[in-house]
């Protein structure tokens, strides 16, 4: 069975009364769709909720040097060039005194990791959660989780569409 390579909606998806999958994530932010993306590329089946729509408005988001090789491991570091603004260091300011700090990306400890990038949080959320689904996880949204219950056997997940229809894994 090969796993659909888009983002699903209500209508395109199967009504099955139990849908199963290895892994399923619950919500499509930054931390979801990456590690949604990492697990559909060692093969598991992977399920990703997310309640809203792409784009949707979130705030930041001030990218770290660390995250570089996370991004070529995803295969959007291209990507993320093209919606960020480079950004070299950062300063912090403080509200009860005139004392800031600058620190200086080129000179931390790995040397090559001397620049990051400052995004629009809703462009790096849809980028980094539609390339969950072209790594092979099923990409849900409008899909709200309703109610989580373990057991012995692992869990089930019960969820609302925006139309109405319910889902379960």
């Amino acid at each position: 069975m090969s796993l659909p390579q888009a983002t699903s909606s209500a209508s395109s998806m199967p009504r099955e009364a139990d849908e199963s999958c290895d892994v399923l994530v619950i919500g499509g932010g930054p931390a979801g769709s990456t590690i949604s993306a990492l697990l559909a590329q060692q093969g598991r089946k992977v399920v990703l909720l997310e309640k809203a729509h792409h784009p949707r408005f979130h705030i930041g988001e001030s990218l770290l040097p660390a995250n570089v090789e996370l991004f070529d491991k995803l295969g959007v570091r291209d990507q993320v060039e093209k919606i960020g603004m480079p950004k070299f260091g950062i300063e912090f300011v403080s509200p009860d005194h005139e004392h800031r700090s600058y620190v200086d990306f080129a000179e931390g400890w790995d040397k090559s990791l001397d620049s990051a990038w400052q995004v629009r949080r809703s462009e790096l959320d849809e980028l980094l959660f539609r390339n969950a689904a072209t790594r092979g996880a099923q990409t849900i949204e409008g899909c709200k989780v309703r109610d989580v219950a373990f057991d012995a056997d692992g869990a089930t997940v019960q969820a609302e569409m925006d139309d109405g229809a319910k889902r379960s894994w």
